[in-house]
């Protein structure tokens, strides 16, 4: 279905080249179209409020919130949204393995809390209504999230990465991991959380549920920040299969492959920093 007059707009990111507003490691992105708007993750917290501020925005009218999986820097804002909402009661879109708790390993060695820092009854207090997705959801109209995504491909480490089963660390399945789907004039657009699933596994899911071989733009984390020559010549060799027309990656996706990708789509390369802004 192709949906008119959709925003995408940066509210949380590890880069900031604009005056006046802030940034943090995290990420959140607000999606509008006709029918209404979706706030997909809220960074760790920090920076959200202000940022929507100094933006002149304001989230008294969202209608849901959607969660791409249980890191602290995407969730760590969710109480604040509820406080800025203002109205009784707020959907928040997420897997259930939001809430398991989780810790990544240092460089020390340490391991140190990573989960998200709120417990599900703390939320719903303050007017949180989960509704936990284990398949392809819609939220409104034209939005939808993706549900758990197929590993085929082993494209991410999660080595460092741990989920608390039982008083033991256990590597983290990331069985959480779910990315936004938006329909669009021009196409579909993908916005990933951190892609801890993969970009390409990712993009397939997105193909079998949508039946769309070509997506018209790729935006946010990708979680390629460690990625090697040989990974990311297979993830842009996958992209460029879809007919992608903007790429504009961020936050986990670093720096090194944010230059890969920006050299090769020269002219349909983004940055999608703090303030980033695309209409549709």
């Amino acid at each position: 279905m192709k949906v008119p007059g959709v925003k995408i707009t940066t509210l949380v990111d590890d880069c900031c080249f604009t005056g006046g507003l802030l940034g943090e490691h995290g990420l959140s992105i607000l999606v509008e179209n006709k029918y209404g708007a979706v706030l997909f993750d809220t960074g760790q917290g920090m920076a959200l409020e202000h940022n929507i501020k100094a933006m002149g925005l304001d989230l008294s009218d969202l209608d849901a919130a959607a969660v791409s999986h249980g890191h602290n820097d995407h969730t760590g804002g969710l109480m604040k949204v509820l406080k800025m909402r203002g109205k009784d009661g707020m959907t928040i879109y997420a897997h259930r393995g939001i809430f398991n708790p989780r810790q990544k390993l240092g460089k020390d060695g340490r391991p140190a809390d990573t989960g998200i820092p709120f417990t599900q009854a703390e939320l719903e207090k303050e007017g949180a209504v989960f509704k936990f997705n284990n398949g392809p959801t819609e939220i409104i109209t034209g939005i939808m999230l993706t549900g758990p995504i197929e590993r085929l491909f082993k494209e991410t480490s999660t080595k460092s990465h741990f989920i608390v089963k039982n008083g033991e660390l256990v590597e983290d399945p990331f069985e959480d991991d779910q990315a936004l789907v938006v329909e669009t004039s021009q196409g579909i657009v993908i916005i990933f959380g951190c892609a801890h699933a993969g970009v390409i596994n990712t993009m397939n899911h997105v193909e079998k549920i949508t039946g769309e071989k070509r997506f018209y733009a790729l935006l946010g984390g990708t979680h390629l920040l460690e990625a090697d020559r040989n990974q990311l010549e297979n993830t842009l060799k996958e992209i460029e299969k879809r007919d992608v027309s903007i790429i504009a990656f961020s936050h986990c996706t670093g720096f090194h492959s944010c230059a890969f990708f920006a050299e090769y789509f020269r002219g349909k390369y983004y940055q999608s920093d703090v303030g980033f802004s695309i209409e549709f």
